[in-house]
């Protein structure tokens, strides 16, 4: 052990801090900002926008009820679309999207909209929503600590350039992906034995994007791995940001992204793996005769590690079900897409209604000024697989940076607000709480 003291400057004293500047930082950055709180983000890259754009992803996952294509998540995400140039303002809520930019659900259903999400145009449009909602915003900053007593975070410690500092906050939202403020604050939390697997994700440009290129894509990749030559691999799952480049969510990596050691093979061993497979396809399939290696994920992406206990764990009876609970603050809608870390190739994924998500799920159990937000919230292993994702994410974060608002404007705790109010401020921000209505059932020709 080694012991180490030193006064710590308070840099500053925000109504409320969020910690991460993924997709749900940003809901919850913008929707506390927006509701009267003055509002701190701190990310640890120099950019935010998490999976879309420190991991690459393709498109908003969660966002539509499978079946009709229908919007189940609104709010700020549908104004991210917007800034995005993919949907004209207003349009959201009455068009029919696609589940994301995977090419086998795009095949599935052409006719409907993209929800894609260019890591550039992402980029810029974070920064835009955030400074125009009055956001104070410190990238290349991390949380290093967290100084919590009596069930109340107290302050939290970053780094950054300027060294160690200390922000103390009234009320803070966790939106760290790995629960890091609530964990460090002593919440209780969970971790699975078996946590789904990291992926480092790629581009390849000058190539161009198809149906059978999915299918010749996943051929290649499976006579490999049947020859030893090639290891765990996903998918493949592909996906375009142009019509003229290639994403693919494609390694498949076990590991902790709490366990630095972890997420360091993670990304050595994901760069050597997308090598392998963009070589592999060289030479193969004709479509890569000009094709160009463009780039990686600046990080591996995990899909899960803690998972903080709240005042509500939700369920996977909850996700298959589509249950409803009294204190719903947003939908969820993707598939329980658990992620094997011992096989290759495509897996089972079990389509699941709309669901409620419960406020309960972003309350930590024994804390009174925090709250949490994405895929660190409150539930069991096998819901996450569904509750992980990026539209829900942001959902989850517009909800909670909304009520840690209300909290501070009425001297409460986030526990104690009334979530009547809490659920007609989301309404009057577009939000989603009630399930689109459908006769479509799994087997339906409709469908």
């Amino acid at each position: 052990m080694f012991t180490y003291s030193k006064q710590i400057p308070i840099t500053a004293t925000p109504d409320v801090l969020v910690c991460g500047a993924g997709l749900a930082g940003i809901g919850a950055a913008v929707a506390a900002a927006r509701t009267g709180a003055k509002t701190m983000v701190v990310e640890r890259n120099g950019f935010a926008g998490g999976f879309f754009t420190a991991i690459i992803g393709s498109a908003f996952d969660g966002f539509v009820d499978e079946r009709t294509g229908t919007p189940v998540v609104g709010g700020i995400v549908f104004e991210m679309l917007e800034r995005m140039g993919v949907i004209e303002p207003g349009q959201g809520p009455q068009l029919r999207y696609n589940v994301n930019g995977d090419l086998s659900f795009v095949e599935m259903h052409p006719e409907r909209v993209i929800p894609r999400c260019d890591p550039e145009r992402f980029k810029r449009a974070a920064d835009e929503i955030l400074a125009e909602a009055g956001v104070e915003i410190l990238y290349h900053t991390q949380v290093a600590d967290v100084v919590a007593a009596d069930g109340r975070v107290e302050a939290v410690m970053a780094s950054n350039k300027a060294g160690l500092v200390a922000l103390k906050p009234q009320v803070v939202v966790d939106c760290t992906g790995d629960g890091d403020v609530a964990a460090w604050a002593g919440a209780p939390f969970e971790k699975a034995e078996a946590l789904q697997p990291m992926s480092l994700h790629f581009r390849i440009a000058y190539l161009q994007p198809s149906f059978a290129l999915r299918r010749n894509c996943a051929a290649v990749l499976k006579e490999a791995y049947e020859r030893g030559e090639m290891g765990l691999y996903a998918g493949p799952y592909p996906a375009t940001f142009s019509g003229r480049d290639v994403y693919f969510n494609a390694t498949r990596t076990p590991g902790d992204s709490t366990d630095p050691a972890d997420w360091t093979r993670a990304e050595i061993q994901g760069r050597r793996d997308a090598w392998k497979m963009f070589e592999l396809w060289q030479a193969a399939p004709p479509e890569f005769e000009e094709s160009y290696f463009m780039t990686s994920g600046p990080t591996a992406g995990a899909r899960e590690s803690r998972r903080i206990v709240g005042d509500y764990v939700l369920t996977g009876a909850d996700v298959r079900e589509g249950r409803r609970h009294d204190d719903v603050v947003l939908l969820g809608a993707w598939r329980l897409d658990r992620h094997p870390p011992d096989k290759p190739g495509y897996h089972d994924i079990p389509w699941t209604p709309p669901y409620d998500i419960p406020y309960r799920t972003l309350l930590p159990q024994g804390y009174e000024n925090l709250l949490v937000a994405g895929r660190c919230h409150s539930a069991t292993s096998e819901a996450l697989a569904s509750s992980r994702v990026t539209a829900t994410a942001m959902g989850m974060g517009q909800a909670a940076g909304t009520a840690a608002a209300m909290a501070v404007t009425a001297g409460a705790s986030p526990r104690e607000i009334q979530v009547p109010a809490l659920q007609a401020k989301l309404l009057a921000a577009g939000a989603i709480l009630e399930a689109p209505e459908t006769d479509i059932v799994p087997g339906d020709p409709r469908w």
